[in-house]
């Protein structure tokens, strides 16, 4: 997908545990997202819900206009309170970290400016994570104490590479 049609798609309001549902017990999580360009409400910065990650999983629907969504699926409005989201503005090199349960989200980035970040999901060695081939954890430090099996950090995921050979998915 092309940088330009990316950035017209918003992230809608949705909870990471969600993707990790039915892979992860117990669902212990924590999102880093590392700021590599200014991120700013001008081009579409994450916007949180406080205090929503104690709701546990939230209900879905499907996104009025796909077509300008980067997921399927959103939380449904009566969910939460969109007049309490607080704009996560970083520069470059900051950090924000949230809860795998925390109700987040964007808009697009109709601006000129790019935002890109990286994102990481750090999880405790106490929490099993059941794979699915496309999908690897790595151990950061610590011992392993759930059975988990870890990926070689120095050899590419074979399984991911095949099943996206052209094009990757979507993220935000």
């Amino acid at each position: 997908m092309g940088l330009a049609k990316l950035r017209a798609k918003n992230a809608p309001q949705h909870e990471d545990s969600a993707y990790w549902k039915g892979r992860l017990e117990p669902m212990e999580v924590v999102t880093v997202w590392l700021a590599i360009d200014p991120s700013t409400p001008a081009n579409g910065c994450m916007q949180v819900i406080p205090r929503t990650h104690h709701n546990g999983f939230s209900q879905y629907q499907n996104v009025s206009d796909p077509e300008r969504a980067v997921f399927s699926a959103e939380i449904k409005a009566e969910e939460f309170d969109a007049s309490k989201a607080v704009d996560c503005v970083l520069e470059p090199g900051q950090c924000s970290l949230h809860d795998g349960r925390l109700i987040h989200g964007s808009a697009a980035n109709t601006g000129t400016m790019r935002r890109c970040g990286y994102t990481m999901r750090y999880i405790p060695t106490t929490s099993r994570f059941i794979a699915n081939g496309l999908h690897q954890i790595y151990l950061a430090s610590g011992k392993d104490r759930a059975g988990n099996t870890y990926g070689d950090p120095t050899k590419p995921n074979k399984d991911w590479l095949d099943a996206y050979p052209d094009d990757q998915p979507a993220g935000h």
